[in-house]
């Protein structure tokens, strides 16, 4: 597609953690197959995922993994950094439309400085308004023009307020899991399998994957279990290493805890239990049909600040989108090795248990919808070309 002067048009697109960078890759893929797109340019800030799809990165998503009030501060410097080099690119050659994921507190920031600069704004994977931080839905409404979301309940939630919204479906609705079950492993017929899922940005894993390798230390005291560890391709893979061998140690039973860089919906389909930590993952997991927790930790200060701002007894996403308590939710001070280790013995010693929770999620899928969300996604952001 041509834009003014016979240049080829430009898109921003722009993505701050894995599964985003994900979406967005599929997006780019879907839109520049459309017909008449096939000299659009692409480029912002993603992952490996996008830059694949032809994505020029400005910023990659790893120098974008820091997480609440606290840990923000020592990424300060790369977040004005990417915002700069963002907005002189655009300035420079005006995109025909900014494509932004989730990412609220760099994304709206990008949103407000977009339509100075008379650019349309597409923001695809909504800010959990809903759920905490209510007030940025001035923002939404005065600077995006199109929300697409991906939860069944919030595009009433957003026309209700004045903001031009589309549910277009789950994107993880159109990835299937791997066929094999990990044939590079040792087999271990004797030992069931647990999926720790400890995030996808730096802090995160910090604060998380100790709580939850004790956890499975704590889980091996009482039943056989190999452990598959999720390294996201947004965190070092080293860094995993370091903080298993730190926490285990010489500790007995290390050689069952596998480091895996696959995808996590693959890590969690080939399990019988999972520890995930709240957030995209957690659907993941109830898309695999698989039972687990949800769980969260973060340094108190955050957590503090963050619990003045959220609304609502239930935060896992699986129950938000089911309207019922289905998964085991442990945050912060209740997500303690013993605690999570006791939950899990309770599904892995229950088969009754664990089929009930699989067919709860099996109805989660279902409200999910059927839509092909990129297919939808794509054509709503052609719409702006």
């Amino acid at each position: 597609m041509k834009g003014a002067g016979g240049k080829s048009a430009r898109v921003l697109v722009v993505a701050g953690e894995a599964s985003a960078d994900r979406y967005g890759a599929e997006l780019v893929r879907r839109l520049g197959a459309l017909p008449g797109n096939g000299n659009l340019r692409f480029y912002g800030a993603g992952g490996d995922a996008m830059q694949a799809a032809g994505v020029e990165l400005l910023c990659h998503v790893r120098e974008l993994g820091h997480i609440g009030p606290r840990e923000a501060l020592t990424g300060l410097r790369t977040y004005f950094r990417t915002f700069k080099l963002l907005l002189r690119a655009s300035a420079a050659e005006p995109p025909r439309v900014a494509v932004l994921l989730d990412f609220p507190e760099f994304n709206l920031r990008l949103a407000k400085r977009m339509k100075r600069l008379g650019i349309p704004v597409v923001y695809y994977i909504s800010p959990q308004i809903w759920a905490w931080r209510g007030g940025r839905i001035r923002t939404i409404r005065e600077c995006v023009d199109r929300m697409l979301v991906i939860l069944p309940f919030e595009e009433a939630y957003y026309r209700a307020r004045g903001v031009e919204a589309e549910f277009v479906g789950h994107p993880l609705l159109e990835v299937s899991p791997g066929p094999d079950r990990f044939p590079a492993l040792p087999p271990e017929p004797e030992r069931r399998t647990v999926a720790l899922l400890p995030g996808s940005r730096r802090r995160e894993v910090d604060h998380i994957l100790p709580t939850l390798l004790l956890a499975g230390c704590e889980l091996m005291k009482r039943v056989p279990v190999r452990f598959l560890v999720s390294a996201a391709p947004t965190v070092d893979a080293g860094q995993i290493e370091r903080i298993v061998e730190k926490t285990l140690g010489g500790r007995e039973g290390r050689s069952h805890f596998h480091i895996l860089t696959r995808s996590s919906r693959d890590i969690i389909a080939g399990a019988d239990f999972a520890f995930v930590k709240s957030g995209t993952s957690t659907l993941e997991a109830a898309l695999a049909g698989v039972p687990f927790l949800t769980m969260y930790k973060i340094s108190r200060l955050s957590w503090l600040a963050g619990s003045l701002l959220i609304r609502g007894g239930t935060k896992g996403l699986v129950n938000l989108i089911a309207g019922e308590r289905i998964v085991p939710e442990l945050f912060q001070d209740q997500a303690s090795p013993e605690a999570l280790a006791r939950v899990a013995l309770r599904y892995l010693e229950s088969p009754a248990e664990s089929a009930a929770m699989r067919d709860r999620l099996r109805g989660v899928r279902q409200m999910l919808g059927a839509h092909r969300a990129s297919e939808r996604a794509a054509a709503a952001v052609n719409g702006f070309l």
